[in-house]
């Protein structure tokens, strides 16, 4: 067995880790996109099987990460791995905590709240770090990670659209791009996003983001602190975990907050399938008890890409 492999069921997208079986590297990340009317979940054990395929990795020891109700893993163990499938199963939760714990995140005597914010609801699960024992959690679709895609979507029909009614194409292309450039604003302060606009293409930029989602950040950030605050348990860490927790918007308004309380792991989209492939690695009994190493990331800024869906970096 060359590697390990860990898979997180995403609402956006299914992404995968691959690590040493050791699981003290990791050897790659990637990401996959399902199509539109295809099950989800038959989806995702493909991708098991593909990339265990491709690398190495004993399809038994994948463990694939799953979305769950939040209220319904208050007295659970989140760290635990469930067999008798297709494929070993586990929490989202339990592999968040399990790739901070290896990352040296949160320290292993201390309570942590992962506040969640994913497509559909904000999530905050208060969880033991050593035990992995959930004591706490709740969940509310106020405050989703598509409002930011959606509220730059309608902005820029209204600035920018035709008169033109969109066809269903049209609208799913640009509801693609704009989700797309939800996640390279986290990176660079414009990209530019094709549709029916004029002119065909227009820029997208941080600052505009920022001001349309300004006060809608800020409710979400004062709901979590009253959830935290006002819980039965004393919480020593607040991490952030979802796509939207990449954006700097997000990051600066729980940062105000949260102070050095605030943890705010790097790729926050990616750490359950790192911390899948982690469980991957416990699950085949390799010795493994240091954090794992940082990867090292880029400082200089990305080369401008031309994507097949008509955007691009600036």
């Amino acid at each position: 067995m060359r590697a390990v492999v860990g898979i997180s069921l995403g609402a956006s997208a299914i992404r995968a880790a691959v690590m040493d079986p050791m699981g003290r590297a990791l050897l790659g990340t990637e990401s996959v996109t399902v199509a539109r009317g295809r099950d989800r979940l038959e989806a995702a054990v493909d991708v098991v099987d593909s990339v265990c395929a491709r690398h190495g990795a004993d399809r038994e020891n994948a463990v694939l990460v799953v979305p769950d109700e939040p209220r319904s893993r208050v007295g659970t163990i989140s760290l635990s791995v469930h067999t008798g499938g297709c494929v070993r199963l586990a929490s989202e939760l339990g592999a968040q905590l399990m790739y901070l714990r290896m990352r040296g995140l949160v320290e292993s005597g201390s309570t942590i709240a992962v506040v969640d914010m994913g497509k559909s609801g904000t999530s905050v699960s208060v969880v033991d770090v050593a035990t992995g024992f959930v004591k706490d959690a709740t969940w509310t679709d106020r405050y989703r990670g598509s409002a930011f895609a959606d509220s730059v979507r309608e902005h820029l029909l209204a600035a920018y659209g035709t008169a033109e009614p969109l066809s269903p194409n049209d609208s799913q292309l640009l509801t693609e791009g704009v989700e797309w450039a939800m996640e390279m604003i986290a990176l660079h302060r414009v990209v530019r996003v094709g549709g029916p606009f004029v002119g065909g293409t227009v820029n997208v930029w941080r600052t505009t983001v920022d001001r349309l989602m300004l006060d809608y950040v800020t409710e979400a950030a004062d709901w979590v602190s009253d959830v935290v605050r006002r819980g039965a348990h004393r919480v020593d860490a607040v991490v952030l975990a979802g796509g939207p927790a990449n954006l700097p918007l997000l990051r600066g308004v729980f940062a105000r907050e949260w102070g050095s309380a605030l943890v705010m792991p790097q790729d926050p989209q990616s750490i359950a399938a790192t911390g899948a492939a982690l469980l991957a690695a416990r699950r085949s009994e390799s010795p493994f008890s240091a954090p794992l190493p940082v990867v090292p990331t880029r400082s200089e800024p990305l080369p401008v890409v031309t994507t097949q869906s008509r955007h691009a970096l600036v």
